[in-house]
């Protein structure tokens, strides 16, 4: 997402507006409260889940596994002793389904929030990337929220757009306008102006009073 564009003019500018408003400029410039508030919530939601798990003997291991690593791998990381590429590398060699798994959600996105604050996009979305979510629905969200703006941060906004097509299939989706505003967005970035309109429309339509309303109108005057 563009930096906001200075002007010697003393009134706003629609593109200022925007880029005030725009929640994934918001996400950006706030990305410590935002992933703060995903890993609180999702970290309830999932530890039920996992505790669900626990009771059979392999996610009983799994979870022993999630335990070492959080405990030893990535203690060491956020103290300084691990780089961002060693603790993907380490995260890497474990097995694919402990990836995945209920109790080690929470802890992937809060390292993605880690490596997403050094800068260090590439590694965050290698984390991100290997979470399989087909099986938790509302994981999905979470991850995808957070792996999107990573993606747009790193110039691949077409990954980012199919990440957000990919959310907003599900079922379960909350927070519909705010994924549809930024989908929206994305397809605006990208030039494809009738696919975002459908984006604001749906959201002006069937959210008229939500606060994402209101930014879909201004993209819509923008168009104009």
């Amino acid at each position: 997402m563009s930096d906001a564009t200075q002007t010697s003019s003393q009134t706003p500018t629609l593109e200022q507006t925007l880029n005030r408003t725009d929640f994934g400029h918001f996400m950006f410039e706030n990305r410590k409260v935002f992933f703060g508030a995903l890993l609180a919530a999702v970290m309830a939601v999932l530890a039920f889940i996992g505790w669900k798990q626990m009771q059979e003997a392999s996610s009983l291991e799994r979870s022993m596994k999630v335990f070492e690593f959080h405990t030893k791998t990535w203690e060491d990381a956020k103290s300084g002793k691990l780089t961002p590429q060693e603790l993907v590398q380490k995260y890497s060699a474990l097995p694919s389904d402990v990836h995945s798994s209920a109790v080690m959600v929470p802890v992937a996105l809060e390292m993605g929030k880690f490596l997403f604050d050094k800068g260090s996009y590439l590694e965050a979305e290698t984390i991100l990337a290997k979470i399989d979510v087909s099986k938790l629905p509302l994981g999905k969200f979470f991850v995808g929220m957070q792996r999107y703006v990573v993606l747009e941060k790193l110039g691949k906004t077409d990954e980012a757009i199919a990440t957000l097509e990919g959310v907003l299939k599900e079922e379960s989706t909350f927070m519909k306008a705010l994924v549809s505003v930024e989908l929206g967005r994305l397809y605006l970035s990208k030039g494809e102006k009738g696919k975002a309109q459908t984006q604001f429309d749906y959201v002006v339509s069937t959210f008229p009073n939500d606060e994402h309303a209101k930014l879909a109108k201004l993209y819509l005057a923008q168009m104009k």
